[in-house]
């Protein structure tokens, strides 16, 4: 019973906490708004829009020793890639503050299949060029690793998170179909999105002004865009992961997506949570049998 008030006396001090820098974020945004709005919008830019390092294990540092690295350029920045083995391609897609190498449980069971296995930093990532990036420059990075003129043959993806989400984007715009296994995917992510703004106190007319600017600058619309509104257009076959305990993104979005179409299976896992699912020996087995299935069957 003690033990219980403790708990309800520290999680209402959290809350409160919570509350209190809420207004302070929001009233210090504000009033810079209204003197400042370009610097406003650069401080959100750089709190929001800015990903941090990841940085890579001995085992991750060996696969990368063994790649075969290339470069494209997207929108005035060096994106660094690598690729193994040869066959019909494979392209790997991390999530935000991830890196590509981080996906490297799936490389040998690819190849072991038949597959090249293709990957790369997104901007502001890792070994690439760039300090902030979003969900539409994100789109345009695997835009121009599909459409290289590398030779890759890219006939399925597996992708994370908001990685997953750009793929559902770069698919739609591209009208390609691929074989796609989308681990975690961010399907409503303009309500995630906003949500995390107007929790951090963000003032509503500074993210919509901000955003409205990226629109125009990359040609996308962020509404128009939303991941979950996508799906009704794509005729590709989807197998999506995601864990019922995933406290980043939720797992009911996943579960009604996959009611609504038939072209989208959801595999659920327990006890993982948003990052263990994307190193699960489980996950990874089944989402290259899916693929090599695919692959198989349609050629």
């Amino acid at each position: 019973m003690a033990t219980n008030c403790i708990n309800m006396g520290i999680n209402s001090t959290n809350v409160r906490i919570i509350q209190i820098r809420r207004q302070v974020v929001h009233a210090a945004l504000n009033g810079l708004w209204k003197c400042s709005p370009e610097l406003s919008k650069h401080i959100v830019r750089q709190a929001f829009f800015a990903p941090s390092t990841h940085k890579i294990s001995a085992v991750e540092e060996e696969h990368l020793r063994n790649s075969t690295r290339f470069e494209i350029l997207v929108r005035d920045r060096v994106i660094k890639g690598w690729k193994w083995g040869n066959g019909p391609g494979v392209l790997l897609v991390h999530g935000w503050n991830g890196r590509g190498i981080q996906l490297h449980r799936f490389i040998e069971p690819l190849l072991q299949d038949g597959h090249s296995v293709i990957t790369y930093d997104g901007p502001g990532h890792g070994e690439s060029e760039g300090r902030t990036t979003n969900y539409f420059e994100l789109t345009d990075t695997i835009k121009a690793v599909l459409n290289s003129g590398h030779g890759y043959n890219i006939h399925g993806v597996i992708a994370y998170s908001l990685g997953a989400s750009a793929v559902l984007n770069c698919m739609e715009k591209e009208n390609r179909e691929l074989r796609a296994v989308l681990i975690a995917p961010a399907l409503k992510l303009v309500e995630m999105t906003y949500g995390i703004f107007d929790d951090y106190g963000v003032p509503e007319r500074l993210y919509q002004n901000l955003m409205r600017e990226l629109e125009n600058q990359f040609g996308y619309d962020m509404r128009r865009d939303n991941p979950i509104n996508l799906l009704e257009k794509t005729k590709s076959k989807i197998l999506i992961f995601h864990d019922k305990n995933d406290l980043k993104v939720p797992y009911v979005e996943s579960q009604e997506v996959s009611s609504r179409h038939e072209n989208v299976s959801l595999h659920t896992t327990e006890g993982l949570g948003h990052k263990d699912i994307l190193t699960d020996e489980s996950v990874v087995d089944q989402a290259v049998d899916y693929l090599y299935r695919i692959t198989t069957k349609w050629g």
